[in-house]
């Protein structure tokens, strides 16, 4: 829950039903996360949850409705986050806010400290990086360090906790596969233009996000040129990659576009027309199609 009018409305809701629904409050602590502004969610600027110094207030008005039961607290403060500082900086608000629900003898079931934790885009795979970004990348934090520096906090809290560790577990799972279709020298820049393009794939237009493209060849890598791959959609943000060193490629080599196991497929559109490709789950020498390729037929009676 994530304002006082919503939580009046759930009230009505489940009054109006004889239920009591189970409701955690969503507290903004207005902690900087230090990633990309649309998808930093815990700042006064942002949208999202109750601002921490009215969260006793609203807490107690929950406790006072009959159709609410409020089990617990909730904290996201945003995503591809690299650092601990604002997680610590996260718990250690809800565990203040816990303390001073428990005076006013509001016991809760369960905190969630949302998700958030960043994954490495650069050095995904085991080949290292093109010669020009080494030394360019600081990695994020592993899993080992979030628990190491989050747990003594963590701990203090008498009930459950919650985490969603949802583009952690996924983004690495995934790569988005792509054939070259043509190669373009203009006076100014180098285009490898590709069959996929920002509907697939809509992160590095939407955020300038980085996912590491790696060509599908067995020739050794030479002749290396910074390009932009970009698909065939008709903007000038349709794009994955710019200003990307890549080895020199040719019409008709595939490339993978790591990565793009979170927030690939479920923001992909049939924007331009375009179908979405399908989805095909690999376990090591075995494949097996999980989404099937969509059809002009589809496409034109949705």
């Amino acid at each position: 829950m994530e304002s006082e009018q919503e939580l009046q409305v759930i009230n009505q809701i489940a009054t109006k039903l004889g239920k009591q629904a189970p409701v955690n409050l969503r507290v903004n602590p207005d902690i900087d996360s230090n990633t990309h502004p649309y998808i930093a969610t815990g700042l006064k600027d942002n949208k999202f949850g109750i601002d921490s110094s009215q969260a006793v207030t609203v807490a107690k008005l929950a406790r006072s409705l009959p159709g609410i039961d409020l089990q617990g607290l909730h904290c996201h403060i945003g995503s591809q986050i690299v650092e601990t500082s604002p997680f610590v900086k996260a718990i250690q608000s809800l565990l203040k806010l816990y303390s001073d629900l428990r005076k006013e003898k509001i016991n809760l079931k369960m905190v969630n400290i949302g998700g958030g934790l960043g994954v490495d885009y650069h050095q995904v795979i085991e080949e290292p990086l093109p010669p020009q970004e080494i030394g360019n990348v600081t990695p994020p934090i592993s899993a080992a360090e979030f628990a190491s520096s989050l747990l003594p906090l963590l701990k203090q809290f008498p009930c459950e906790i919650i985490l969603e560790p949802g583009r952690f577990v996924t983004a690495n799972a995934g790569a988005l596969i792509t054939q070259v279709l043509y190669t373009k020298q203009t006076p100014n820049k180098k285009f490898v233009i590709v069959d996929t393009g920002m509907n697939d794939l809509l992160r590095p237009s939407l955020y300038y996000a980085y996912h590491r493209i790696v060509p599908l060849s067995k020739r050794e890598p030479i002749n290396w040129q910074k390009v932009d791959v970009v698909g065939p959609i008709c903007e000038s943000g349709d794009f994955l990659a710019k200003d990307r060193w890549l080895p020199e490629v040719q019409r008709g080599d595939y490339l993978a576009v790591l990565s793009a196991g979170a927030y690939g497929y479920a923001m992909a559109s049939n924007y331009n027309g375009r179908l979405r490709a399908p989805e095909v789950l690999v376990n090591g020498n075995q494949f097996r199609i999980i989404r099937q390729r969509e059809t002009i037929e589809q496409l034109l009676v949705k």
